[in-house]
């Protein structure tokens, strides 16, 4: 409760990007109850009669397209593709990144070598190059696109989550626990993941808007969703670019949707590093510069008392 007390009210514009974050996932949930036309048998209706409708035509409000689907029923229907995306890869990544992480900083030893030189080859790689190897391999459709968003992501991930492992493996506690005769799973479960708990939630919530934006981009270069699924990135690359300067509206439409997605999804990441990184609400560690000229005027008043 705090939390989002802390959120509202010091970082309002993140409260208020988190406010459309939701109002873009029950978009996503209730698209059948929302959307103006349902989909019948995966397929919008469409109408050739009405094809490239401008926005604010009677009964289309954002226009159509060029067979004549309705425009708000299809951005409707894409936000439940860029929920169950972003959900999935942010989910699984994280997991994977967790897992690998905590196993390769508690286990050390042999494990460790190898897992890093195995992130080194997947950082030696282009992310981009990467993901259309991977859609290449496995074929067009979400499952396929989660997979390839996801597990590089997580490998690449684990890292950051070692090095956060590897601090509180070294501690006190976790020591005492050894001696105790805690294993490898209670040393993981109740002593490391509970205190990288802040970093593994600001991890995941950057990682939306870097998901929506990958989606659009593969999507954009014929690697996306399965054909026929409403999706942003296949609108604009199917229609938009072919039609910018006689329908203007098939790619700006999308494009602001996804624009709008990837800076909230940002704004929202910034805030709860914001509020969740200690090095962020003051103190010694802190980045405040206010914080940090209280201390030294502090000092400096102790010094001149001393001499």
């Amino acid at each position: 409760m705090k939390f989002w007390k802390e959120l509202f009210k010091k970082k309002t514009l993140s409260g208020v990007c988190f406010i459309f974050l939701i109002v873009i996932l029950l978009v996503g949930v209730f698209a059948d109850q929302l959307a103006p036309y349902k989909m019948s048998y995966g397929i919008l209706p469409s109408d050739l009669m009405n094809r490239l409708k401008p926005p604010g035509t009677p009964g289309h409000i954002l226009g159509t397209d060029v067979s004549g689907v309705d425009l708000l029923s299809y951005m409707i229907y894409g936000a439940r593709t860029s929920v169950i995306l972003c959900v999935c890869c942010t989910v699984l990544s994280t997991l994977i990144s967790v897992v690998l992480g905590i196993l390769s900083a508690v286990l050390g030893g042999v494990f460790d070598l190898i897992f890093q030189r195995v992130v080194d080859a997947f950082g030696c790689i282009p992310q981009m190059l990467l993901l259309l190897l991977l859609m290449a391999m496995l074929g067009n459709g979400i499952p396929q696109m989660i997979a390839a968003l996801a597990i590089p992501a997580g490998i690449g991930g684990s890292r950051m989550v070692r090095s956060a492992a590897f601090a509180v493996k070294d501690s006190g506690y976790c020591k005492n626990s050894d001696l105790l005769g805690g294993g490898f799973i209670w040393k993981s479960v109740k002593h490391v993941l509970p205190n990288i708990m802040p970093l593994i939630i600001i991890s995941a919530a950057g990682q939306l808007g870097g998901v929506v934006m990958m989606e659009a981009s593969m999507n954009f270069l014929g690697y996306g969703v399965a054909p026929g699924t409403p999706s942003w990135g296949v609108l604009i690359t199917n229609q938009g670019r072919d039609h910018m300067l006689d329908a203007a509206w098939i790619c700006l439409v999308p494009g602001i949707a996804i624009t709008l997605l990837t800076f909230c999804s940002c704004m929202f990441g910034d805030g709860v590093r914001d509020i969740l990184d200690p090095r962020l609400k003051g103190g010694v560690g802190s980045y405040s510069t206010k914080k940090l000229g209280k201390v030294l005027e502090k000092l400096k008043k102790k010094e001149a008392i001393n001499t």
